[in-house]
Formats: structure tokens, C-alpha cells, sequence
């Protein structure tokens, strides 16, 4: 069964028989180096082993020097040090894609995956508001509104109705576009194919903005752009960087269309069986690890760039119409079944 065919209903028995029995293929723990906010994590501290500690696999498709693992799941191992629980992380894709990695939590076989929201809006329609383009002004709005009211109840409906638990939302980046031209406006998108996540709202996002879009697997990204496959691709800076689209790329256009997060969930069954003092410890160590990731992702959003702009083989171009994109993005974003909550969103600014 694949995600996107996915039912959702909100009773007991139809969330029972979603229930799928997913082989999960063994995979040895990556030795990996970690920042907390405003200083690096200790390694040897974060990749002891509590024979005694509850063990929690998470799993997620960025590559193991991206924020999300360096700054976000080394700051949880550490966070989590003598509290009955630690975290065996597998990062790029190990496990499988954002799709298959919510089956997996969903049926019980992965105890936490990290997914976007356009991922998540597949079991919950809602939730997929957070990828709208152009929906945030800066970060702090972003992060107001991931942590808000509005989005609580989202969260919960998505927990009623297929069993994943969204645990904490991580500021992932800000995405741009990069292609072997120049891009500053709508007309400047006609005939390019531009590489996207496997989530309807990316098709959506790109097609308002005037390009034709391609979904792909993060991984096979770079082969892609390499051989004319593709001719462009939208992603945070810091993913970029790690995944050295840089390379394979003349130019960075600073669209700036989403203010984005990534959501860690878990299961109903890993969730209810934590004890009181496990909740509490996993919690606080969650928004540590969430400023910790921020921290991380906009220092390198900023580094990166400076060090792009003093001409280290991509060229940075910022004279992007962000206006006249938003413009027509809003347009499409307001058709979409969750169009009043994005409108009530951009209201909050």
C-alpha cells in the first residue's frame, strides 16, 4: 500500500486495520558529530550506549551532516542522557523515503521518523498548510504558528486519525531555487523542470509559480541535475550545501517561497508507553533540540550564502520579483481545502 492512497478515518477499528506489518531492515548506527545552541555537542558523550535505557529508532532522509542530524538529533542524544531513553538515529534515507518512514511509525515498525508537513498532509489534509508557499514572513512566525493553537488541533486530528504523533516541529530552512539560469519571476519558470519532494502541495507550490515540477528522491537529486534530467531544483540552503547541488548548478535564486519546518513524530503504541518521567525528559529534550536546530540552520543559511556570494562556483542572484510570486501563489494556495486556515495564518503576521 502506498501513501498516497492512503484512507483516513477517524474511528478506533479503521485505525486498526491500517495497521501494516513492515519489514524494517537492520542498519548499524552512524558515528556522528553534533552541535547544541551556540556550541558543538560533545560526540563521545552522545554516542554512549545506557545498556539499562529504553532504545527509540528515528530515522530520517538528510544526510548525517545536515542540521537535522549534526544540531537536532545529537542535542536530543545528549538531552536525553540518564533518562531511561536514548536515541539510535539513521539518517539519509537508510530506513526509506518521508513516505515510507510514516507507514513505518503509523503500523508500530519505526518508533520516530522525521516528515514534512506536505508528507503529513496525506493522513491529515490540514497539516500540509505549514508548506503552503509563501504562508510565513520570517521564522518567528513560523515557529509561532507550528507551536500554536491553530496547528495543535491539526496535530491532534492527524493523532485520532492514523496514530502518528507529531512530537516537535524543527525550522528546516528557507528554500531557493537553483537552475543553470537566472531566475527572477514567473516567466522565467516556463520549460524548466524542477525537482521536488513526492508530496502533492510541492506540484502545486511550483506549478503557482510558473514551473513545471518533478518529484524526486532527495538522493538521486544530484545524478539528476548532473546528467540534464532535470534543470532545477528548490531546497534550504543548508540542504544545498550538503547535498553539493552547488556543484552541478550555475546559480542560486534567492525565491525564498517557504519558511519551512520538519515535523518528529512518533507512534500511538512508542507514545502511550512512555512513562510520565520519559514524556517529560523527551519533551524538554525535544525543544532544546528544536532551538538547537534552528541555531544551526540559520548560521549556515547565512555562512553558506556569504561564502556562495564571495564566488565559490554558484552564483547568487537576488533580484527575485518575490512579490508578484507570492502574489500568485496566494492565489493557489486559497483554492486549497485548508485555504481558510492559510488565509487565517497570513492574517496573524
Amino acid at each position: 500500500m502506498t501513501l498516497e492512497t492512503h484512507p483516513t478515518n477517524n474511528s478506533t477499528g479503521r485505525r486498526r486495520n491500517r495497521k501494516i506489518v513492515l519489514g524494517v531492515a537492520a542498519a548499524a548506527a552512524l558515528l556522528l558529530s553534533g552541535c547544541n545552541v551556540g556550541a558543538p555537542v560533545d560526540r563521545d558523550s552522545v554516542e554512549e550506549v545506557d545498556t539499562e535505557a529504553k532504545t527509540l529508532r528515528l530515522a530520517h532522509v538528510y544526510d548525517a551532516g545536515h542540521p537535522v542530524e549534526e544540531c537536532g538529533v545529537a542535542t536530543l542524544k545528549e538531552e536525553l542522557q540518564g533518562s531511561g531513553l536514548q536515541i539510535q538515529s539513521f539518517p539519509s534515507a537508510q530506513l526509506g523515503n518521508e513516505s515510507e518512514l510514516l507507514e513505518q511509525v503509523a503500523s508500530g515498525s519505526l518508533d520516530m521518523a522525521v516528515a514534512g508537513p506536505s508528507f503529513l498532509g496525506v493522513w491529515e489534509e490540514n497539516a500540509a498548510v505549514l508548506d503552503a508557499a509563501y504562508l510565513f514572513d520570517d521564522v518567528d512566525h513560523f515557529v509561532e504558528t507550528a507551536n500554536g493553537e491553530e496547528m495543535q488541533t491539526v496535530f491532534d486530528d492527524l493523532y485520532e486519525s492514523s496514530d502518528i504523533k507529531v512530537l516537535s516541529s524543527w525550522y528546516y530552512g528557507t528554500r531557493h531555487v537553483t537552475a543553470n539560469k537566472e531566475i527572477s519571476s514567473a516567466a522565467d519558470f516556463a520549460g524548466l523542470k524542477i525537482r521536488t519532494p513526492n508530496a502533492p502541495l510541492y506540484l502545486t507550490n511550483i506549478g503557482a509559480m510558473g514551473g513545471t515540477a518533478t518529484p524526486m528522491a532527495l538522493d538521486e537529486v544530484y545524478l539528476a541535475l548532473q546528467q540534464g534530467v532535470i534543470d532545477a531544483q528548490e531546497n534550504p540552503i543548508p540542504t544545498i550545501a550538503t547535498a553539493k547541488f552547488n556543484e552541478v548548478q550555475d546559480y542560486i535564486n534567492l525565491t525564498g517561497h517557504m519558511v519551512q519546518g520538519v515535523e518528529i513524530t512518533t507512534g500511538r503504541t512508542v507514545y502511550e508507553g512512555l512513562t510520565d518521567d520519559e514524556s517529560s525528559a523527551l519533551e524538554g529534550a525535544m525543544q532544546t533540540a528544536a532551538d538547537a536546530t534552528r541555531e544551526c540552520v540559520e548560521e549556515q543559511e547565512q555562512s553558506i550564502l556569504e561564502e556562495w556570494k564571495a564566488g565559490s562556483g554558484i552564483q547568487v542572484n537576488e533580484d527575485v520579483d518575490r512579490d508578484s510570486l507570492a502574489a500568485a501563489a496566494g492565489e493557489a494556495m486559497r483554492q486549497q481545502p485548508w485555504g481558510d486556515l492559510y488565509e487565517q495564518i497570513q492574517a496573524s503576521r
